[in-house]
């Protein structure tokens, strides 16, 4: 996948040396909007391509596919407005990824002058076949990378959680190289594609919640508490307020849709955010605790213990 008109090649500025990974081969190019670094790396089962535009004024690009192609992109710094051939226009925010079959042909998109970060990880059909097996969507999007469709497809936009969010840290991070940088980059990808699952199955069970005037509400609150659980800031009064309801209404509500407390669930989800970084050696006690709103390394230990006592006991 090239940005055309293709760049003049320049050298990459000292301050974006750091933003290289280890393991990509980088390209700093000038366009007449202004800047383009480009990594990549290219195997036969995946291609990964991390694009930094750096616009000085507004631009028109236009994203040249070779063949048909899906696509798993992920907008690390955005929005960024594009129009896939044959589907239409859609604006892809900060935080938001999602699968696109690209079609062969130029696809389009647009930006204002600013900085701009794209991920986007180009998926040969073998990386798709047990996820198709589990979700129609992507079964879909193989038939059109089968049949070498003319149209466009975009699943469902989804938010960045902070899971998805560690395991591209960790990909960016990467220092292996040979084979295992290859096993590194294939587990990473699949992690990230499976997290995509759970997330289209969430989607999918909000659609069978019990319909209140509440329930959208409600469901806004339960995913910004899943994004990036804070047991501090993430209380009855702090929703209430941003939300600008009563908070016995919605205490009410939220219980009565998800049969949880909002407290309960705020727990829950610090507590499993916790198990997640504890597999992080870099992360100490102290760190994970912060991470997830304590203010103090006994309360949280405290917690932590009493929610894996809870997890044993049902199985987890």
């Amino acid at each position: 996948m090239d940005i055309l008109p293709k760049g003049a090649p320049i050298e990459l500025p000292l301050p974006l040396t750091p933003c290289v990974a280890n393991w990509a081969t980088a390209c700093y190019q000038q366009y007449d909007f202004g800047y383009l670094l480009t990594q990549s790396f290219l195997n036969r089962y995946y291609q990964i391509y991390l694009q930094r535009f750096i616009a000085e004024r507004p631009a028109h690009c236009f994203l040249h596919c070779p063949h048909g192609t899906v696509v798993l992109q992920f907008t690390l710094q955005g929005p960024i407005t594009g129009a896939i051939s044959g589907h239409g226009e859609i604006e892809l925010l900060t935080g938001q990824y999602s699968c696109f079959y690209l079609p062969a042909g130029i696809h389009t998109f647009r930006m204002h002058a600013g900085e701009y970060e794209c991920l986007y990880i180009a998926l040969d059909a073998s990386l798709l076949e047990e996820l198709a097996a589990s979700r129609d969507e992507i079964k879909k999007l193989l038939v059109c990378l089968h049949t070498a469709s003319e149209h466009g497809a975009c699943l469902s936009l989804r938010q960045m959680d902070y899971r998805v969010q560690d395991v591209i840290a960790e990909m960016r991070a990467c220092k292996e190289t040979g084979a295992n940088l290859l096993m590194e980059l294939r587990t990473n990808i699949s992690t990230l594609l499976n997290l995509y699952r759970k997330s289209l199955n969430a989607a999918e069970h909000f659609k069978h919640l019990r319909s209140t005037a509440y329930t959208p509400t409600m469901i806004s609150i339960q995913e910004e508490v899943s994004q990036n659980p804070s047991i501090q800031k993430h209380t009855l009064s702090y929703f209430a307020r941003k939300h600008n309801m009563s908070q016995s209404t919605l205490k009410r509500y939220f219980k009565d849709i998800f049969e949880k407390t909002l407290h309960e669930y705020v727990w829950e989800e610090c507590m499993k955010k916790a198990v997640w970084m504890r597999s992080n050696p870099a992360m100490s006690i102290e760190d994970i605790a912060d991470e997830v709103g304590y203010a103090d390394k006994s309360g949280f230990l405290k917690s932590f213990k009493q929610f894996r006592l809870r997890a044993a006991g049902q199985g987890l």
